[in-house]
């Protein structure tokens, strides 16, 4: 008993934090990332514009400097207050996505090596390593090799939570359609080739491939009716297949969600209609301030999805937006020049907007 009651506050407390990836590819091939930003605190995000031949140094223990790169692909990605010349989630001029989400729980790095110091870095600054050096998930595969993620706190104290380190898994996704799972359990890296497509939270992505067994019985087919042995059941209106699908905001229901949405949702023409489509499926994991709330006396704040964004691998194109605003705005990388030195951001558009049309009426006509 002791046992189950703490698996189940485990998940009260881990429910908080609700991140959820998943990729798409059209008929034409073309591919497509989504992903939700949701955090128990506000990351004051912008879009972060890294030119080629950005430096770097990562973090190590104590004064020790860590790892040194310099950019060789420009790359967009959400920053986050703690660490703003770093990103979250991004992708690179190559079409390579990285993204970061929040693992609670699970994550454990690798201890501080003072023989290693030159390849340590913080969980925090993964991202924009693999998405400054790195053109394909083979290629992000061989630099982890190389690298020491350590325990290492995040530079700029979180408020209310002083010498944290910031527990995170991974998603890696190339243009190519290749899609990895990393995660750092116990102090070792472990790998997963991902065909589902899908990350959310915690627990282990093993475990969230396990727990879909549970949900076999679903379709997208409606069940009309169930014959009885004294009569027939009759379902009520639309979606009678779903009868059962988990619709709460922890990890494990967001994750089954995903996977069967993004199965079974209407496969795109191209890269235009996939990006629309994605921007659907966020909206079914979109959290309005209020929902989530955390204990009183805690030092996170009422969770909201701050941000969504979706790359366009194959045309290297990233379409965001926030909370406040439903506008969505679009950044066209082959478009920047990676060349000019010097770190540039854009604002997420916080105006909500709508298009009077009152001055627009026509006669009718019959169709």
């Amino acid at each position: 008993m002791k046992l189950l009651l703490s698996f189940f506050f485990f998940f009260l407390a881990s429910s908080a934090h609700a991140c959820t990836a998943f990729s798409i590819t059209a008929k034409d091939h073309s591919k497509i990332y989504g992903r939700s930003m949701e955090f128990g605190f506000r990351l004051d995000s912008e879009l972060l514009i890294v030119p080629r031949g950005t430096e770097y140094i990562g973090t190590s223990a104590g004064e020790a400097k860590g790892i040194h790169w310099q950019t060789k692909y420009g790359y967009v990605g959400m920053n986050q207050s703690f660490a703003s010349t770093y990103v979250s989630d991004g992708m690179n001029e190559k079409g390579l996505v990285v993204g970061a989400l929040y693992f609670p729980h699970f994550a454990q790095y690798q201890e501080p090596d003072s023989s290693r110091i030159e390849q340590t870095l913080g969980s925090w600054e993964v991202p924009s390593y693999l998405l400054a050096t790195c053109a394909s998930v083979d290629e992000a595969k061989r630099a982890l090799d190389s690298l020491l993620v350590a325990q290492e706190p995040v530079p700029n104290p979180i408020p209310g939570m002083k010498d944290f380190v910031l527990p995170l898994h991974y998603y890696i996704s190339d243009a190519q359609g290749n899609i990895l799972v990393v995660e750092y359990i116990k102090g070792q890296r472990k790998e997963y080739n991902n065909p589902l497509g899908v990350l959310t939270n915690s627990p282990s992505f093993e475990w969230h491939l396990t727990n879909l067994s549970n949900y076999v019985n679903l379709s997208p087919e409606n069940v009309s009716s169930l014959a009885l042995s004294h009569g027939t059941v009759r379902g009520f209106g639309q979606g009678t297949g779903l009868l059962g699908i988990p619709g709460d905001y922890t990890p494990p229901s967001r994750f089954v969600r995903a996977v069967l949405f993004t199965s079974w949702v209407k496969e795109p023409k191209n890269a235009s209609d996939a990006v629309r489509t994605g921007f659907h499926l966020l909206n079914a994991f979109d959290i309005a301030e209020g929902v989530i709330r955390p204990r009183k006396g805690s030092p996170l704040k009422e969770e909201i999805t701050e941000w969504v964004v979706i790359h366009d691998q194959t045309h290297t194109k990233t379409f965001f937006r926030g909370y406040d605003s439903l506008k969505i705005q679009m950044v066209d990388l082959s478009q920047l020049d990676f060349t000019q030195p010097g770190l540039q951001t854009i604002s997420i558009s916080k105006n909500f907007f709508a298009q009077d049309v009152t001055k627009t009426t026509k006669p009718f006509a019959a169709k």
